[in-house]
């Protein structure tokens, strides 16, 4: 196979690592895929879109090789998506920039390439309606309407149906408020380049053609765990798969908002199908939790959902990590113990369920237990290698450690938009640790820019760190306030609270310090080891008040190194 590869690549584009590791070197290598990906991180998304040219290897087929056809449907499935995300923002940028005609363009262009996409259809009937097409609105309406009823058996949502309402009454739409310019995603200097090649392991009988595609960088993920037994209503199963691949995906609320969609339809049309009502119950809470917040009968669903799909199936490993979900996160309730015991079980009844590992591996993360949340985030990383999210956690839990490099160099392969608040709040908060102040200020800059609504103001509050730690009292002030406005209501306003008591503490202001690490550990995040080494914290070591929140937080972390982790 290397042969081969060597013959058609050059002798010098094939580099090898002892006998079970090789690597492209990309300096002479140039690959499609590789190209558009650099393109819509450095924010050239109209070359990226010039670059996708349909879906990927369409054609190329391997026989008997079941993991390499399920890899690249997945992949071709992601790249899609980026292309239509790509297309969706520039259809954004022209509605801001006046160029209306610009936006209806781009807007047919992301549907062509995500024909479901009700967010692009939406544009595409706002740009049209301002066009003064409103004939041509009503059409793409229509077409969109018949693809989502012959697709998945659903009606656009009541939004876009509200939209169209609004044309055909030729109400004229009202535009979005107007954004800054977006920049380029990441500064270089924020963050180490990445290698020149990409490593992987390959047995020695791997055909060669399969060498060659997995050789530009990617990887073939495996199922995550054992399929779910199927509803005796075929169509209700095969919705069930396509909802449950949604609520997988990148957290973002379109994904979520057409998962719920898909969830009722299932189970309406089989009640009894206990998966589906667990899959209902995570969607709904995913709403709450990070979309939200403020969406009260969302949760009264999911907690409907959950009960349902634990009475119909008591040994369904997934009804149990919906109520370990349900009872750590929605509605700001954080019962740790009760939902350790929930994720456990579920693991009891299935081992190789990432998702339970991963929030297992979470909340040991917030209560302090790091070394036993690395262990969890692991086993998850282990079923599904892809999982940015599991990835970005170990990452935290290093940097909770003190180990900012190890933290750094682990959220340098975490893909951003696998849930961008966090992780840009996280490589903030590490640069600034190793006193690479510049960079974390024009990270922060750029992410507040390009996505000015902050969700849970985690990304606002590190700046109110930065402008901290330069003395900026005034500004710092500032942000504080708007990170308390954004974060309200929403699940992991403890870190956003958690930089507030940093800024505080580098301001010399140990009262207001303490007393928001209070409403931290209150609030789902009583990390004790963070507390007691985390350098920025050092100005209020001496104050009675936080010696005394030190004493009581040590106190409660040790009861919990005796008696939650699994013993042997």
């Amino acid at each position: 196979a290397l042969h081969v590869l060597r013959r058609v690549l050059g002798p010098s584009a094939v580099t090898s690592h002892g006998d079970e590791e090789v690597g492209l070197d990309f300096e002479q290598v140039w690959c499609d895929v590789a190209a558009f990906e650099r393109a819509i991180v450095d924010g050239q998304l109209r070359d990226a879109i010039e670059l996708y040219r349909g879906g990927l290897l369409e054609g190329f087929f391997i026989s008997n090789a079941p993991e390499f056809e399920r890899w690249l449907e997945t992949e071709r499935d992601r790249l899609r998506s980026t292309a239509a995300g790509a297309a969706r923002e520039l259809a954004e940028r022209a509605t801001e920039n006046g160029d209306t005609a610009g936006a209806a363009e781009w807007a047919r262009r992301g549907l062509r390439l995500a024909p479901l996409d009700e967010g692009l259809m939406q544009r595409l009937i706002e740009a049209l309606d301002r066009l003064g097409d409103r004939a041509g609105a009503v059409r793409a309406y229509d077409d969109f309407a018949q693809r989502l009823g012959q697709e998945l058996e659903v009606r656009p949502s009541a939004e876009t149906q509200a939209l169209l309402a609004g044309v055909r009454a030729r109400v004229q739409v009202a535009r979005p408020a107007a954004r800054p310019e977006a920049r380029s995603p990441l500064p270089l200097a924020a963050v180490p380049s990445n290698r020149r090649w990409a490593r992987l392991v390959m047995s020695v009988g791997l055909p060669a053609a399969a060498a060659l595609v997995l050789l530009v960088g990617l990887s073939v993920r495996g199922r995550s765990h054992p399929p779910t037994p199927p509803s005796r209503n075929a169509q209700a199963y095969d919705l069930y798969l396509r909802a449950n691949m949604l609520v997988n995906q990148r957290q973002n609320r379109e994904n979520d908002s057409v998962a719920i969609t898909l969830f009722e339809r299932i189970v309406a049309l089989d009640p009894s199908f206990a998966a589906a009502q667990a899959g209902l119950a995570r969607a709904y809470a995913l709403r709450v939790s990070e979309f939200a917040p403020g969406d009260t009968a969302a949760l009264q669903r999911a907690q409907v959902a959950a009960e349902k799909a634990l009475r119909l199936d008591p040994n369904l490993a997934e009804a149990h990590q919906a109520q370990a979900r349900l009872l750590w996160g929605p509605s700001n309730h954080f019962f740790h113990e009760r939902a350790i015991q929930e994720d456990r079980r579920a693991l009891s009844l299935d081992s190789n369920m990432d998702r339970a590992h991963q929030h297992l591996g979470n909340i040991y993360l917030h209560i302090g237990l790091l070394d036993e949340a690395i262990v969890e985030l692991q086993k998850a990383l282990a079923i599904s290698p892809r999982e940015d999210n599991a990835l970005r956690r170990i990452a935290e839990a290093r940097a909770y450690q003190g180990h900012y490099d190890d933290a750094l160099r682990i959220l340098s392969q975490v893909d951003p938009e696998a849930n961008p608040p966090y992780w840009y709040y996280e490589m903030a908060v590490v640069l600034l640790h190793l006193r690479r102040s510049d960079s974390a200020f024009a990270l922060i800059g750029n992410y507040l820019q390009t996505h000015p609504e902050d969700r849970g103001g985690v990304v606002t509050s590190a700046r109110a760190v930065w402008f901290a730690a330069a003395g900026d009292a005034q500004r710092a002030e500032q942000d504080i306030q708007t990170a308390v406005r954004k974060g309200k209501g929403y699940i992991h306003f403890h870190h956003a609270g958690y930089h507030i008591a940093l800024a505080y503490a580098l301001l010399h202001r140990p009262d207001s310090a303490v007393q928001w690490l209070h409403r931290v550990a209150e609030g789902g995040m009583p990390c004790y080891p963070l507390f007691v080494s985390d350098p920025f914290l050092n100005n209020i070591r001496s104050d009675a008040g936080f010696v005394a929140f030190l004493r009581e937080q040590k106190a409660q972390w040790e009861r919990w190194q005796a008696t939650l982790p699994p013993k042997g």
